[in-house]
């Protein structure tokens, strides 16, 4: 399953395909194991994921006003106008982590995050000499930290059903979502791996 969803076949696909590979395995190998059996374990696990369902969509509906309402447009401006002033590379880079982890705050969703955020982005990276790349990179990198450690975000709100713990409690042990945020802010801070890149463009 994991080497469709990575070849880039449909996630609802891979989903079905699990589901119905996993049952036949079931019905297969394991003796007493029936189709009322498994029509069961479908229902089951459907019911153990309604809860974080509705309140993934009520999240998901929040940003959706937001987004319709104009306070993320603001909050992206704002942040835009706080760098305004500042030049250097490493005012737009924070300013670029900035406005992707605020807007993932409040929408709790990367994706909607780095879609809203993407024009002042790019802008903010022309201004301050910031390459393409890197900024996409830097946008990405501080949304998908924030929504792996936001209490009411997605991923640790199903972790915290299954596991059966308070989100509040697993959002500080997302150990790689911490590290990459401290590893991106030393990367801004030092200019890493821009410095090397540059330093290897230039001729011998």
């Amino acid at each position: 399953m994991l080497a469709l969803a990575v070849a880039g076949v449909d996630v609802l696909a891979v989903l079905a395909l699990g589901i119905a590979l996993a049952g036949a395995l079931g019905l297969a190998l394991k003796p007493g194991y029936a189709f009322a059996t498994l029509a069961g374990d479908i229902y089951a696990g459907f019911e153990s994921m309604v809860e974080i369902t509705l309140l993934s969509m009520l999240v998901g509906g929040l940003g959706a006003l937001m987004r319709e309402q104009g306070g993320l447009a603001w909050l992206a401006q704002a942040v835009a106008r706080l760098t305004r002033g500042r030049e250097g590379r490493r005012a737009g880079e924070l300013g670029i982590g900035a406005l992707g982890a605020l807007a993932d705050v409040f929408t709790a969703n990367n994706t909607v995050a780095v879609l809203i955020t993407g024009p002042v982005a790019k802008e903010l990276a022309e201004r301050h000499g910031i390459r393409p790349g890197r900024s996409a990179s830097l946008l990405d990198t501080f949304t998908c930290v924030l929504q792996g450690v936001l209490p009411y975000g997605a991923q640790i709100l199903l972790a915290g059903s299954i596991a059966g713990l308070s989100p509040l409690a697993l959002a500080g042990h997302v150990h790689y979502c911490w590290m990459l945020g401290l590893a991106t802010l030393a990367g801004i801070a030092f200019g890493w791996p821009q410095r090397r890149a540059a330093a290897a463009a230039e001729p011998a």
